[in-house]
């Protein structure tokens, strides 16, 4: 029987050596296990980073799309407002113009300014992951 599996060990001398060698291997098997593990942490973190960036990044997006939206509906409800109250003689100054204007104002800086308020976002983001996953690792 010997003869079909020639790993084992012939002499009684070799049993002591042929299990050494097999808890060495079991032992540096496990090692190799426990490095890999480590080793895969921080492309897990980065994953999740990358894309909870992606994800703040959209958001910020669609945040300042409602922000313009948002703006544009205050503008449009302010003049309806205000023309509504505004008496149907004329003999007083209208106060509407200057509120128009002042809602038109608003809505042109959101639209102007929706990479910063992206960059902003995603920025906030990328921050409270990483303070999310330092609490994780400590």
């Amino acid at each position: 029987m010997t003869d079909e599996r020639p790993d084992l060990p012939d002499t009684p001398d070799a049993i002591p050596e042929d299990r050494d060698r097999d808890r060495d291997y079991e032992e540096l098997e496990q090692a190799v296990s426990e490095l890999s593990d480590d080793v895969a942490v921080p492309a897990r973190a980065e994953s999740e980073i990358h894309e909870t960036t992606q994800a703040a990044r959209h958001r910020a997006v669609e945040a300042g799309d409602q922000v313009v939206e948002a703006g544009d509906h205050a503008g449009t409800r302010a003049g309806d407002l205000i023309d509504n109250a505004t008496p149907s003689v004329n003999a007083t100054p209208s106060v509407s113009e200057p509120l128009e204007d002042v809602g038109k104002q608003v809505a042109d800086s959101a639209r102007r300014n929706r990479v910063p308020v992206a960059v902003l976002a995603a920025g906030a983001a990328a921050v409270l992951t990483w303070t999310i996953l330092r609490r994780r690792r400590s």
